[in-house]
């Protein structure tokens, strides 16, 4: 387990991600066409192009075709469809709220 948790600390550092996501948060991409995500606090925007959620210190977006939301649970999002891009955003302080 404590290597698992150094590749995923070593792929943070990478990508520049350290200070954005939250290491108890986690996210699963199956292909392109199923996406899980724990750590999820709302959906803040949804269409079959476009889904935007609100996690604890960043906003995650998904683009692609025929999305939809499979389920949210405690937390925990699964997204369904044809994933062609995420991106994430920090937020500031301004827009912690999800705006």
């Amino acid at each position: 387990m404590k290597k698992r948790n150094k590749i995923g600390e070593r792929i943070r550092h990478t990508l520049e991600l350290d200070e954005v996501i939250d290491p108890r948060d986690r996210i699963e991409l199956r292909g392109l066409r199923e996406l899980t995500v724990n750590g999820c606090a709302r959906i803040l925007f949804y269409s079959e192009s476009e889904i935007k959620l609100s996690l604890k210190e960043y906003v995650l977006t998904i683009k692609g075709e025929e999305l939809y939301c499979a389920s949210f649970y405690n937390g925990a999002v699964r997204v369904d469809g044809q994933i062609s891009a995420l991106n994430f955003e920090g937020r500031t302080r301004e827009n912690k709220d999800g705006k």
